[in-house]
């Protein structure tokens, strides 16, 4: 009986070898790809989350841009004298770019604004009188009249994100086309 039981079980070990080594490479090509799978999803995210930071820089310069045009076109211009710079850090953390700090007057009642440019060394002096162009509808919505602190930010940001946009999407679509293994390379 056990020289029966053995044979038995040597045919049934058999049996097991031979359907695993049918499921093998199944299993293998399934896990592969899952993994090809995960690697695409990864690259999607990717792409739609830097898309969306650029679009949102891009979305800031539009606001910019718009504020400035209705300025432009609506605005009247006063003279505004400089009150104070505003210190603040770099986003590198490092010491120190100054903001102006910008007061003007409108049907008797002051406004201050803070410029939307900071240098590291001070384009305007305390004391300082500078144009101001402002919204007679919300003297709030005001800005130093020069070119440079009206339509710098907006002239940079807006095609510097969309070309940025433009590259990312360009390689990111390749390596998802190609199906490079950027997943992988972010694990190890």
């Amino acid at each position: 009986m056990s020289d029966k039981f053995e044979e038995n079980l040597d045919k049934a070990v058999e049996s097991y070898e031979k359907g695993f080594d049918k499921l093998a490479p199944k299993l293998e090509n399934a896990v592969e790809k899952i993994g090809r799978g995960a690697n695409k999803l990864y690259i999607g995210c990717a792409t739609i989350f830097a898309n969306l930071f650029f679009a949102a820089f891009c979305l800031w310069g539009v606001y910019a841009a718009s504020v400035s045009w209705k300025l432009q076109n609506e605005g009247e211009i006063t003279t505004g004298t400089v009150t104070r710079l505003e210190e603040s850090e770099t986003s590198e953390g490092y010491c120190c770019v100054y903001a102006p700090i910008v007061e003007f007057e409108v049907n008797g009642q002051t406004y201050s604004f803070e410029n939307d440019n900071a240098s590291s060394s001070p384009d305007y002096q305390i004391g300082s009188q500078v144009g101001v162009r402002y919204d007679p509808a919300d003297p709030n919505t005001a800005q130093i009249n020069e070119f440079s602190d009206r339509w710098l930010f907006p002239i940079i940001i807006i095609p510097a994100m969309t070309i940025a946009a433009l590259i990312l999407n360009f390689f990111m679509i390749r390596a998802w086309r190609r199906g490079e293994d950027l997943l992988s390379d972010q694990l190890v």
